[in-house]
């Protein structure tokens, strides 16, 4: 159901939306609140969506894709409000774009119209576990699933910094993802 992605990207499954054994045994979870997926536009964020896109057809529910921008470091001063506004618009334009590009890339739209699943973007602005948290509450999300994230930092040794965050603090819960590593790939290169 996937298009094949472009030469200088990773490729993905081409069973993106199908039903998978570990997604079923959630699935028979009685989920009940629409679903929170941040999205990084990582192969993660793509297994992410895959298993809300699981999850809704056995529940129903809607789908939140939410992308997070950063905060520009924009100190204010004479003249520099205007070029500020200017990089925020062209940063958000940017991401609106990138969006857009990854729902059409892994054929999002079209499988989720195909299964009556109802699903929104939104993008953000500020520190990514404040917006996830936020937009969490906000919809009153059944769960959240998000990608296992960059090994970042030496407090994390499995999950981004983000993940272990949410993971600790949301009042929801919460199913942290990892792609499959292409089998042909799997030999550790020296």
């Amino acid at each position: 159901m996937l298009k094949d992605p472009p030469n200088d990207s990773p490729s993905h499954s081409d069973e993106v939306f199908s039903s998978s054994q570990e997604s079923r045994s959630m699935m028979d979870c009685k989920q009940e609140g629409p679903i929170v997926i941040p999205v990084d536009f990582s192969l993660d964020s793509v297994e992410a969506v895959k298993q809300g896109y699981n999850i809704s057809v056995s529940s129903k529910e809607s789908i939140h894709l939410l992308h997070v921008i950063p905060e520009l470091d924009t100190k204010p001063g004479k003249g520099k409000k205007k070029k500020a506004e200017k990089k925020i618009r062209k940063q958000r334009d940017r991401a609106s774009d990138r969006m857009a590009k990854f729902l059409r890339k892994n054929d999002i739209p079209t499988a989720f119209k195909k299964e009556g699943i109802k699903y929104h973007t939104s993008l953000a602005r500020g520190e990514p576990l404040a917006a996830i948290l936020a937009k969490a509450d906000k919809v009153r999300a059944g769960i959240i699933i998000m990608g296992c994230g960059r090994n970042s930092g030496p407090s994390s040794n499995l999950l981004g910094i983000t993940t272990e965050r949410v993971l600790r603090l949301a009042q929801r819960p919460v199913m942290v993802v990892k792609h499959q590593l292409d089998k042909k790939k799997t030999e550790i290169r020296r």
